[in-house]
Formats: C-alpha cells, sequence, structure tokens
C-alpha cells in the first residue's frame, strides 16, 4: 500500500469528499511517517516471528507514492485508523479522532504476532 492508497482509505471515513480537504493532502507523508515510528516494534515482532530480517530503525517514507514498507496486514489493517485520528483532529473532531485513535490501536495489537519465550525465574 502507497502512502497515499493509506491517505485515502483515511480520509474516507470523513462524511466529505476527499477534494473538499485539499489541505489535509500535505500532511500524509509525515503522518505515515509518525505511524511507522510508533509501529516500529510491531513490525519487528512480525519480522522475529516469521524469522526475517529485524530493522534496526524504523522505516521512512518521503513521497506519497512510496509503498509503506512495514508488513501488509499491518499497513492495510492499522494504519488508515491511525491516520483518520489526525484526519478528523484536523478537522476539529476530537471524539472521532479519540475513537479512530482506539481502532488503530486494536488494529496494531491485532496485526502483531505473540511470540513464545523462555520466563527466567528471578525468584530461584
Amino acid at each position: 500500500m502507497t502512502v497515499k492508497e493509506c491517505y485515502e482509505h483515511a480520509v474516507s471515513f470523513l462524511p466529505e469528499k476527499p477534494e473538499e480537504n485539499p489541505d489535509l493532502q500535505k500532511f500524509m507523508v509525515a503522518w505515515c511517517n509518525i505511524l511507522l515510528a510508533e509501529n516500529f516494534e510491531n513490525e519487528n515482532f512480525f519480522r522475529r516471528a516469521n524469522k526475517t530480517e529485524e530493522l534496526s530503525s524504523p522505516g521512512t517514507v518521503f513521497s506519497p507514492e512510496d509503498e509503506i514498507p512495514y508488513n501488509e496486514r499491518l499497513v492495510k489493517t492499522a494504519f488508515p485508523y491511525g491516520m483518520a485520528r489526525w484526519v478528523f483532529r484536523e478537522n476539529d473532531d476530537i471524539s472521532a479522532s479519540h475513537e479512530y485513535y482506539s481502532l488503530y490501536i486494536v488494529a496494531a495489537k491485532e496485526a502483531t504476532p505473540v511470540l513464545e519465550t523462555e520466563i527466567e525465574d528471578v525468584y530461584k
């Protein structure tokens, strides 16, 4: 999914057409980079679970045409909600912003695999 596609999904939640809010488009890359930083650990959990190379730093995008460099499930289910929270905040709809933030958190957690690890008993 590209940054622009993610943004289009996010603004589709608005009760108006995206063309009615052209000023929001200038924020899509910055918002996506924040989402990439927020989901850095989630992406590394996914990579660890799938035995692929982990990232040493959060991904970065530079233009609306850039592909979002994280796993598809996380990007498609969580990122639009995460971006929508700022779309609604910019439209002064704080209640909807909180609602989409909640949806974002749930979607991000559901897209992040649980890893089994050994637990060290420090009270032996």
